[in-house]
């Protein structure tokens, strides 16, 4: 099922999308179905099969346009002065910024790349959401080559490839159980200063000329915070999902090359 290419089939597209987004929102994922989302954008379900061929489709959609890869090149773009470190941190607080905003994003994360859900999902789906996967492990492992490339970070590239899975380990599972919402409060603490501890601690094993400090990850993440506020919804598009979609995984240090990598 390929994704549409015209504007007004990208616009048609993103009304079903906000529908489903909608509706999974007001009554989860597992009452999600095609029949009353073709009620809520006033159409036939043969009209939606246009666009998705089953609900895998859907879901799996709905991540992509909501992922942190829409933003970070546009936020490169606007701040040249970030270090190697700070483009490290960015995935991060971009995925805290989008689950603050969306209530569903959390969930479609946890959900879309659960093999009985991508696999489900039609060809082209599966391709794009395999390549947006790949380009959020190369956007950390691009950013830590950059820094000990510039001085930054003193290390081996079997050391970048532990801190890239440990970084991406540790993302996983704190939003796992911060989102899960099961959790008794009396054994979590406060979620800023658990997240910053755990960062500073694990980027702490590996050499960099300057460590993680509170002040540099409570600024980014103002940063961050602000960008969000203004722009949170101008990148959730199907252009923007089909423009990354199209684009190869190269060094997000080339400006002209940025929008290539991304989750």
């Amino acid at each position: 099922m390929k994704c549409p290419t015209e504007t007004l089939s990208m616009i048609r597209c993103n009304q079903i999308l906000d529908a489903a987004e909608q509706l999974i929102e007001s009554q989860g994922i597992v009452s999600f179905k095609f029949s009353q989302l073709a009620k809520e954008v006033s159409c036939s379900t043969g009209t939606l099969y246009k666009f998705f061929e089953r609900k895998e489709d859907v879901l799996v959609c709905l991540f992509l346009r909501s992922a942190t890869s829409n933003h970070l090149p546009i936020f490169v773009k606007e701040h040249p002065d970030l270090t190697a470190q700070e483009k490290v941190l960015l995935p991060i607080l971009f995925t805290f910024e989008t689950i603050k905003r969306s209530k569903s994003f959390s969930t479609l994360r946890s959900i879309s790349v659960h093999p009985m859900v991508w696999k489900m999902a039609s060809d082209e789906k599966v391709t794009r959401f395999k390549k947006r996967i790949d380009a959020f492990w190369e956007w950390f492992t691009v950013s830590l080559t950059e820094a000990a490339d510039n001085g930054e970070l003193d290390t081996t590239p079997l050391q970048i490839k532990e801190l890239v899975q440990g970084i991406i380990f540790f993302l996983t599972g704190s939003l796992t159980q911060f989102e899960s919402e099961l959790i008794a409060p009396k054994y979590l603490a406060n979620r800023r200063e658990t997240c910053y501890r755990h960062l500073a601690h694990l980027m702490g094993q590996y050499k960099w000329a300057k460590p993680l400090t509170p002040e540099l990850y409570d600024l980014l993440a103002q940063r961050s915070s602000d960008f969000f506020d203004e722009h949170h919804r101008d990148h959730m598009t199907c252009s923007a999902c089909s423009a990354l979609a199209c684009a190869s995984s190269v060094p997000h240090s080339d400006c002209s090359r940025l929008e290539a990598i991304g989750r």
